[in-house]
């Protein structure tokens, strides 16, 4: 095992989560200050979507990354980003479907 790049794959799962969730951050925010009423529930579920994107994308890169396996570096950054983008997809989709579950009903009753 290449300890270096172990760490280094590590560390550019969580940049690239980093990204995606401070991407998301202000928008996700709104919507949820709007659907719950509440500066307190909002930054629950925002630090919640942080936790499930974070652990997540690590755990698919710890469980199914070949930092163990291979030298090549281009090879394990790849296999890395797709892991960590799946985490960050998985989570995106989670919170849109159930902001969308609490969006559709009132949309659908102004109509």
């Amino acid at each position: 095992m290449n300890p270096t790049l172990f760490f280094s794959t590590l560390l550019f799962a969580i940049f690239v989560v980093a990204i995606a969730m401070l991407y998301l951050r202000h928008t996700t925010r709104q919507v949820i200050v709007e659907l719950c009423k509440s500066e307190t529930g909002a930054e629950f579920w925002l630090r919640s979507a942080d936790i499930l994107a974070y652990s997540g994308a690590l755990m698919l890169v710890l469980i199914f990354g070949n930092s163990t396996d291979t030298t090549d570096w281009v090879e394990a950054v790849r296999i890395t980003l797709i892991l960590t983008l799946t985490g960050v997809f998985m989570t995106v989709m989670f919170v849109a479907h159930n902001v969308w579950k609490t969006v559709a009903p009132k949309a659908e009753g102004q109509s």
